[in-house]
């Protein structure tokens, strides 16, 4: 089966949806036999580099949420990661742009087996929502690539350079263009079962036994 995943790593739904289905699927013993495409998605392409805003203050200025309802708001989406078993400092998240941390996702998958690339997808999560890390500090990215078990240098030249950026913005395009895309994460399941959004569990398990 072959599960495309279009996602962005500044969405807090995506790493638990993303979570939840790996979890489902290692249950299932059904590893070996699923093929996983991380496609790229930017919920705000022009977030800045260097953030002006934690995640609570980015839902007063650019929702118009009162800061009793972003509070309120981060505290829902925490106690529902939690159920996960993720530790989300979600209030405190730094706003800033993805762009450069889908580039190095693409080069992984483009150079790198699937299991890396499983590997750093997550590890790309981990450092936004549970350590607030800036994804869009190419130190920060080379820390984490490296760990993951890719080449420094290597990823050092794609950072510094523009490649994959189309891919991304192609990805991008692709997505928009469905008829019924509405939410990430957008999950499709061989090609046919599309599931987007809050994802059940059960919803999950009818899409994987196909």
């Amino acid at each position: 089966m072959e599960i495309k995943i279009w996602a962005d790593f500044a969405c807090p739904y995506s790493y638990m949806g993303e979570k939840q289905l790996m979890d489902i699927i290692e249950k299932m013993g059904i590893s070996d036999k699923v093929k996983i495409r991380f496609l790229s998605y930017q919920l705000d392409p022009d977030a800045p580099a260097i953030p002006t805003e934690t995640m609570t203050q980015h839902f007063m200025s650019g929702h118009q949420y009162t800061e009793e309802q972003s509070e309120h708001l981060m505290e829902r989406i925490t106690t529902m990661a939690s159920r996960l078993g993720l530790d989300y400092r979600l209030a405190t998240t730094p706003v800033c742009s993805t762009f450069d941390a889908h580039r190095l996702m693409e080069y992984a998958q483009a150079t790198s087996s699937q299991e890396t690339a499983i590997k750093l997808n997550f590890a790309l999560f981990h450092a936004n929502f549970i350590e607030n890390l800036r994804l869009s500090d190419h130190n920060v990215l080379l820390s984490i690539a490296s760990k993951c078990g890719l080449d420094e240098d290597a990823v050092r030249k794609v950072l510094e350079s523009d490649e994959y950026g189309d891919q991304v913005k192609a990805e991008e395009q692709e997505v928009d263009q469905r008829k019924d895309f509405d939410l990430i994460p957008y999950m499709v399941f061989d090609d046919t079962t599309v599931l987007q959004g809050v994802i059940s569990s059960g919803a999950m398990k009818k899409a994987l036994a196909g």
